[in-house]
């Protein structure tokens, strides 16, 4: 009798802290669903950047770091195309000015949230790219791995400006591919939206497991599921949003990208669903942008960062940038 007392306890105690105690503390430390948002703290203690063939990077590549407008600075990599791996080039300077050479495309990368640049998911990704004669350059966001300051939607679309017009200013050409994964979906999104504003659009912009606003995004979370009856649910999980501005409006942003559009999602990420890139790419279409949506079956099991294992990845990537570039 006594045991099944200590049971019922320990259970209710449980129950009154995941349904209680943790809402009101989201409710009142509203800073704590930012940190779950950008999840910027999260990555492998004392990592070296300083060197990405550490980390798998294939082929030659660079670390370096940018100083953003307001001051902070940003780690970087550059990773050359296969066809220039062992071409003597080896400072700074013959880095910059390869990017000049029409035959070989530029990816700037947007990361999702957690981890840094470096992380495996990510390296197999860059690999892809470079075997198919891209560069490629990633970048950590500040707030996250060796980057200085603290994550913030505004602040990442400052990041985004300082990598690319570092890249404008080594290259007389206007043709980067922009590829976001996750999170970095809608910092892509936004900037991209941001240069067709100002008449300078990206070469394409390729969307890995998307979202179409922070707002969805929380809501469908499986850390929420489990709080979605809870009658404060909008104020315990919108309010922070709206205190910090993090809205990350790519289903608003989208209508404003001229490039041509391709939404990946896997149908068994359980993080982003499925229906939220649908709802992007639908976003698109009602402003006659030029959107693709492809799915990946859930027997595939890519789930929410694993699209990189797709065998036809390489082909996929290399049709969009061919059609990108041919105006098709």
């Amino acid at each position: 009798m006594g045991t099944i007392c200590q049971t019922t306890l320990l259970a209710g105690s449980f129950l009154v802290f995941l349904y209680g105690i943790v809402p009101l503390l989201l409710y009142l430390f509203p800073n704590i669903e930012l940190s779950l948002i950008f999840m910027s703290a999260v990555n492998w203690p004392f990592t070296n950047y300083s060197d990405p063939r550490a980390y798998g990077v294939k082929y030659d590549s660079r670390n370096f770091y940018l100083t953003s407008s307001d001051g902070i600075k940003l780690g970087v990599w550059h990773m050359l195309p296969k066809s220039l791996h062992e071409s003597s080039v080896l400072n700074e300077k013959e880095f910059s000015t390869v990017f000049d050479d029409e035959r070989y495309p530029v990816v700037l990368y947007f990361h999702g949230n957690t981890w840094s640049r470096c992380a495996s998911h990510r390296i197999q990704l860059y690999n892809i790219f470079t075997e198919l004669n891209y560069h490629v350059v990633a970048f950590d966001y500040r707030g996250f791995a060796d980057s200085t300051g603290s994550a913030s939607e505004e602040g990442m679309n400052k990041d985004a400006h300082t990598v690319y017009q570092w890249i404008r200013t080594h290259s007389n050409r206007t043709s980067v591919l922009f590829w976001g994964h996750s999170l970095g979906t809608a910092v892509a999104t936004r900037f991209a939206a941001d240069l067709c504003l100002s008449g300078n659009c990206p070469l394409g912009l390729v969307l890995e497991a998307p979202f179409n606003n922070m707002f969805d995004a929380v809501k469908n979370h499986p850390f929420t599921s489990m709080y979605r009856w809870h009658p404060w649910f909008a104020e315990i999980f919108t309010y922070p949003l709206l205190k910090y501005n993090v809205h990350f409006k790519s289903d608003e942003h989208i209508k404003n990208v001229y490039c041509p559009i391709l939404i990946l999602h896997a149908e068994d990420d359980n993080i982003i669903p499925s229906q939220l890139a649908r709802q992007l790419h639908e976003a698109a279409l009602s402003a006659d942008r030029d959107s693709t949506f492809k799915e990946f079956s859930r027997t595939k099991k890519y789930g929410h960062k694993f699209i990189v294992r797709e065998p036809e990845l390489p082909t996929i990537t290399k049709n969009f940038v061919k059609r990108c570039t041919s105006g098709i």
